[in-house]
């Protein structure tokens, strides 16, 4: 092998601008660590600033066999529908679903050769998603004992969860952390008493991304077509496709902005192309046909208000708005709605997996968590076994039973210090507790 790292973070097709920052502060606490990108602009700009920058396709295979071939490939390592497989990818960048799988194969052939020429001890996520890069890394290192970590902010402000895979199995920390009950109910009526819409935004510091024409040339000098679709397909939802659905639905008056005097439960919509869709509740991945199984369940005299998430990939597809609107019992709110406002006078909340569950909870409201969500340990959610059961085990729950100071104490244990997100000294505070609060040997 020709080096060994003690951490390898793996970056996204995006050029990452925490990149530097993860060299140089694993490299600060004393640990020696190596940025893996498939994106030769970032590849490129951290040679330059003297980092350790292995490039993916440089280690891609001579030849990718046909689609039969690959399917057997990834047959021999548990994954038996490669197409499912690559399925968030596909929802969230529109690209052909052949395409991607090709490209998975080049990608988890990359990373054969890199973990067997490199001895490296655990790979990093920095960003929790469902594309090809993360899942061949973590599919790969996992079948060679390597650690794989993924990253999550809690809704505490300063803490992250660190988890072992994509289905987010909790890391503990070595030590258990506890939040004095003062502080815990500062935090929740601070939380109440703001109700924060959280968009995350990391700051820039040490690195500045490569100039727009210069990214695309190089992107096609690199035969990088797979990141150069995904960029453009992205960059077409967000700049034509979401202008485009923001103007027709306010011209047919799709949303409804104030609440009614009536009496509702809540369910906010995951952004539809999400690893939290199609990894981790895949059975929920439609959520339209979710929301019209639920509606026919709804109790007499109450209504379903539901609302698309705020990002700004939130939006739904015009047609499910229809069938939306269809729904006699089912209120289409607007997504600039506070969730806070909705939870307050709701009778109580649905979702899947969704933030929203924490601020239900904080908040005393009944909450249902029909999904796989890390957080349902540490409070009393509804669980039901068939999601038309949600409204009636809503109605009869005990809201004695909701402990918000105790959650948050809960939740708050099984974090470690730092964000991705905050300043400079919050990430030299996650970078350390990478290191120092889950076991090494």
């Amino acid at each position: 092998m020709d080096e060994q790292f003690d951490l390898a973070i793996i970056s996204p097709y995006h050029e990452d601008v925490l990149s530097f920052e993860w060299y140089t502060t694993i490299r600060y606490l004393g640990k020696k660590g190596v940025i893996i990108t498939p994106n030769p602009n970032e590849h490129q700009k951290l040679l330059k600033l003297g980092a350790r920058s292995l490039y993916l396709n440089d280690y891609f295979p001579a030849h990718v066999p046909g689609l039969s071939k690959i399917k057997d490939y990834f047959g021999t390592k548990g994954i038996h529908n490669v197409e499912v497989y690559c399925e968030t990818e596909r929802a969230y960048y529109k690209q052909p679903i052949h395409h991607i799988v090709r490209y998975a194969y080049k990608y988890a052939v990359a990373f054969e050769t890199l973990f067997t020429q490199f001895a490296i001890r655990s790979i990093l996520h920095p960003v929790q998603g469902g594309e090809v890069v993360r899942r061949t890394a973590t599919l790969i290192a996992t079948q060679k004992a390597i650690r794989v970590i993924y990253l999550g902010e809690t809704f505490i402000p300063g803490t992250v969860n660190l988890y072992s895979d994509e289905y987010r199995t909790l890391l503990r920390p070595t030590v258990k952390r506890s939040f004095p009950e003062e502080s815990a109910k500062e935090f929740i009526r601070d939380k109440l008493e703001k109700k924060p819409v959280i968009f995350y935004q990391t700051e820039q510091r040490g690195y500045v991304q490569t100039p727009m024409f210069k990214k695309l040339i190089n992107l096609i000098k690199g035969d990088n077509w797979n990141i150069l679709r995904a960029y453009l397909g992205h960059k077409w939802i967000l700049q034509v496709d979401d202008p485009f659905k923001n103007f027709i639905t306010k011209m047919q008056r799709t949303f409804q902005s104030t609440l009614a005097e009536e009496k509702y439960f809540f369910f906010p919509f995951n952004v539809e192309a999400e690893s939290e869709l199609f990894i981790r509740n895949r059975q929920f991945a439609d959520q339209i046909n979710l929301i019209e199984q639920l509606s026919g369940a709804v109790p007499q005299g109450y209504k379903l208000y539901v609302k698309p998430h705020p990002g700004k990939e939130g939006h739904l597809s015009l047609g499910a708005y229809n069938r939306l609107k269809n729904l006699r019992n089912v209120v289409l709110m607007d997504p600039r709605k506070n969730s806070f406002d909705l939870v307050n006078n709701s009778v109580g909340a649905i979702m899947i997996a969704s933030t929203v569950g924490l601020e239900s909870y904080i908040m005393g409201k009944p909450t249902c968590i029909l999904g796989n969500w890390p957080y349902v340990e540490y409070g009393n959610f509804v669980r039901p076994g068939n999601p038309k059961d949600a409204f009636s085990e809503l109605l009869q729950f005990d809201q004695v039973k909701i402990d918000p100071v105790k959650f948050v104490q809960n939740v708050y244990k099984d974090t470690v210090d730092g964000s991705l997100y905050a300043g400079q000294e919050d990430f030299k505070a996650l970078v350390n507790s990478l290191f120092t609060m889950i076991p090494w040997e």
